[in-house]
């Protein structure tokens, strides 16, 4: 039977130390996930940021910071795995999605800068292009669904709720931070499970000085993953640090 190990938006920044990633390992390790799905945002890539740009607090960014502080993370997840092998399933998010759009609007730099500078495959990560979606044992994963034919993110407080009346499919999606999760079933009997997966780190994000206390931070633990359907587990971020950083 499939354990998947969700990992939500993760926002990997030189501003903030890589030891949880060593943690996360390690955990995936001792729950012998089948598959380690991260949600997207693994690397903030900050250095792109648009949103404050010529800013005070912009300065002493750059791109290369970022590549080196993503590639330590993804070396240290690997250093607390093992010799545990899981399928590792890393989706894109707005976050890697930056350095497209950067390329866009500064078609100069085209093969210069790219996403997969990130070097996420050679760590034994598969891809998947921000927006799409990875079904693994019948749950659809993305780092984002779309509320409507505008195609923006499901938001709001009740986002799993949400997931399950507009797609109608077993769902998890990563983005808003935001811990919140749904069941519901259908005429036949089959269950139908909708999660937004919070996110896994414990820096402080300026962008979100009035809102980052309603965020969740941690992994989870899904366990007998078959059909859309499992058992799950929540475990924040500071009991992780706790069985996972003494080590």
């Amino acid at each position: 039977m499939a354990t998947h190990v969700v990992i939500g938006d993760p926002h990997c920044t030189p501003k903030a130390s890589n030891e949880r990633f060593l943690w996360a390992g390690r955990l995936a390790s001792d729950v012998r996930a089948t598959h380690i799905i991260c949600m997207g945002d693994f690397c903030s890539m900050d250095s792109l940021s648009s949103y404050d740009k010529k800013k005070k607090s912009f300065e002493g960014r750059r791109y290369q910071k970022d590549m080196e502080h993503s590639h330590e993370a993804l070396s240290l997840f690997n250093k607390g795995l093992g010799k545990f092998n899981g399928k590792k399933i890393m989706l894109h998010g707005n976050h890697e999605d930056r350095i497209d759009r950067f390329v866009e609007e500064n078609p100069e730099l085209d093969g210069t800068l790219k996403i997969s500078d990130l070097k996420f495959k050679q760590y034994g990560w598969q891809e998947i292009p921000y927006k799409k979606f990875k079904v693994v044992n019948g749950v659809h994963y993305a780092h984002h669904f779309p509320s409507g034919i505008m195609g923006s993110a499901i938001s709001g407080e009740n986002i799993a709720r949400s997931l399950l009346t507009k797609h109608k499919v077993s769902a998890t999606v990563g983005h808003s931070h935001l811990l919140d999760y749904a069941t519901s079933t259908l005429p036949n009997g089959k269950k139908l499970h909708a999660l937004s997966a919070g996110c896994y780190l414990n820096h402080k994000e300026h962008f979100a000085r009035d809102t980052q206390h309603m965020w969740w931070s941690g992994i989870i633990v899904k366990r007998e993953v078959t059909n859309g359907s499992y058992n799950i587990e929540t475990i924040d971020y500071n009991a992780i640090r706790r069985e996972y950083g003494r080590r």
